[in-house]
This record gives C-alpha cells, sequence and structure tokens, in this order.
C-alpha cells in the first residue's frame, strides 16, 4: 500500500504515514463513501477536491484496477477544475501514476507535469505535494539517464534537496536516502560507506512499513553496496539479504528480479541455475536481465 496525503489522512483521523495493511477497511470505506457522494452530488461546491480524495485513497490502497480509476478521476480533474492548488496536486499524482514501468517517450510528458505542478504550487519543500514533485522526478531522471540532459546529476540534486529539507515528509526523505545511495552506487564507488549509512537511515525511517517498496528497495541497494565493497563479511552479508528479499517472492518484480539475478551471481552451479530458471519464468523483464540471464547461463555451463 502507498501513502497518502494529508488531505486524505485528514478525513481518516490518521497521521500521514497511513494507509497500514492492517487500516486496510477504514480506507474502504472512505472509498465507499466518496463514491456515493460522487454520485448524489455532482454539483457540490467542494466535488473537485472530494474527487482528488476517492483517487489518492485509490492510489494508497493500490489494489489491482486502483491506479487506473484513479487516473481516470485524475484526467476527469484536469478537464473539469481550473484551480491551480488542485490540478497542481493532480499533476504530480499523475506522475506518480506514470513512473512504473514507464517508457522512454513518456518520461518527458511526466517531467513537464512535475515542473507544471511544481509552477502551480509556488510552495517550499515543506508541503506534502511540493516534496512529492522533487522525489517523482528524481525517480524519472533516474529511469531515464540521458547523458546530454544530466539525468543522474539533476535526480543527485533533487534527492540532496530533500534530505537537506528536516520539514521535507519523513516518507519522502527516505526515498531521497535510497535514490542518492542508488546513484553513488553507479558513479562513486568511493562512497560506498556513506551510501550504505543512507541506506540504513532509509530502513530505520520506513520500519513502520515493513511491505512498502521503499523499504525493500533499501534492502536492495544496501546489499548491492556491501557485495561492491567486499571486505569481511560482506558477502556473506549481502547474501543474507538478497535471500530475504526473494524468500516469499515479493510484489515487486524488478526488485526480485535485480536480487536473484544478484545471487546467481554470487552462487556457483544448482543454486546459481535454480534462479535464472525462476527469473526466466517471469514475463516481462527488461531487455538487460534478460540479457544478463543468458550471459551467466554461458558461464556456468562452461564452468561444468
Amino acid at each position: 500500500m502507498n501513502i497518502i496525503s494529508p488531505i486524505t489522512a485528514f478525513s481518516l483521523k490518521m497521521e500521514d504515514d497511513f494507509p497500514a495493511p492492517s487500516q486496510r477497511s477504514q480506507l474502504n470505506k472512505l472509498i465507499e463513501s466518496d463514491t456515493k457522494l460522487i454520485k448524489q452530488y455532482p454539483a457540490r461546491a467542494d466535488i473537485g477536491e472530494i474527487k482528488f480524495r476517492l483517487a489518492d485513497s485509490f492510489v494508497g490502497r493500490g489494489c489491482p484496477g486502483d491506479y487506473e480509476r484513479a487516473g481516470i478521476i485524475y484526467d476527469e480533474i484536469l478537464k473539469t477544475y481550473g484551480s491551480p492548488y488542485l490540478r497542481a496536486r493532480v499533476q504530480v499524482g499523475k506522475a506518480e501514476l506514470m513512473t512504473p514501468g514507464i517508457r522512454p517517450e513518456e518520461i518527458p510528458i511526466a517531467l513537464e507535469l512535475c515542473r507544471v505542478s511544481r509552477k502551480n504550487l509556488q510552495a517550499d519543500l515543506s508541503d506534502f505535494f511540493m516534496a512529492k514533485t522533487y522525489i517523482i522526478e528524481a525517480d524519472l531522471r533516474l529511469v531515464r539517464d540521458n547523458k546530454k540532459e544530466k539525468d543522474h546529476a539533476k535526480a543527485m540534486a533533487l534527492h540532496e534537496k530533500l534530505i537537506k529539507e528536516r520539514n521535507a515528509n519523513w516518507y519522502f526523505r527516505a526515498r531521497a536516502h535510497i535514490g542518492k545511495a542508488e546513484l553513488i552506487l553507479y558513479h562513486f564507488p568511493k562512497r560506498i560507506a556513506e551510501a550504505v549509512i543512507l541506506c540504513e537511515k532509509a530502513e530505520r525511517t520506513l520500519k513502520t512499513r515493513p511491505d512498502d517498496y521503499f523499504t525493500t528497495k533499501a534492502m536492495l541497494i544496501k546489499a548491492l553496496l556491501i557485495r561492491r565493497r567486499g571486505r569481511g563479511q560482506d558477502l556473506n552479508k549481502a547474501q543474507h539479504l538478497l535471500h530475504a528479499i526473494v524468500k516469499d517472492c515479493p510484489p515487486y518484480q524488478d526488485l526480485y528480479s535485480r536480487a536473484a539475478l544478484s545471487l546467481a551471481e554470487m552462487l556457483k552451479g544448482e543454486k546459481a541455475i535454480r534462479f535464472l530458471h525462476q527469473l526466466k519464468d517471469m514475463k516481462g523483464l527488461d531487455a538487460y536481465t534478460e540479457q544478463k540471464i543468458k550471459i551467466l547461463e554461458e558461464e556456468l555451463k562452461s564452468k561444468k
């Protein structure tokens, strides 16, 4: 389940780290009541805000089809309502929905949504939605990695701004810690110790959300970092973390595939082959992972 905005949390009389899995029933009730409210009173003066709350609740719940439902509501709000603050929240919400599995040609559209949202918000980083524009843009630039646009350098700067702003939302700051650590993994091998500390800070911040995507990602990036460092018991610790990620086959395929691929690289013989076979059975793997599987299979065959 994803984090919801303070607006929706206020309606539920919860803190803005809601929802937790044990509290899903409360979110279901809010979705049901808002859906009825919109049908019964479509001309209410505050109906745009109610529609936003419903879309935000769908994103927070994250059940199959919820993102699609939220996207339809966001589009409807943008076509119908002119409030700059409401539109800004919807714009960054749409960018967030676009980010998982985004195609390269769609990234400029999502980046523009973040830019316009920031312009409409005219707020500092203590504003929940302003901070959200920063973390979503950083995620998009991390994925695109356009050298000409200096995407990774810009992503690093966005993460560092969030980390330095003590009043920024705790969840987005934790994600910034992870994002910065991942960029260090890619570009700054001499700063691995710093990156491990960043992951550990994120883990402590996210400890109340053990099933969260970014809780798992913090564990993965930490494992990849200490594997690269390779001193003392680092390789054993990395394997332990990676095994913990793949143990229950979590719902996050990208994190699972990265962890399983790393284990296949570290292990030998049948254990490595087992992970490669599991990966080959997965649908929708990216081209890099598919190519890496082939290379590792050839290496294992040559060692027999």
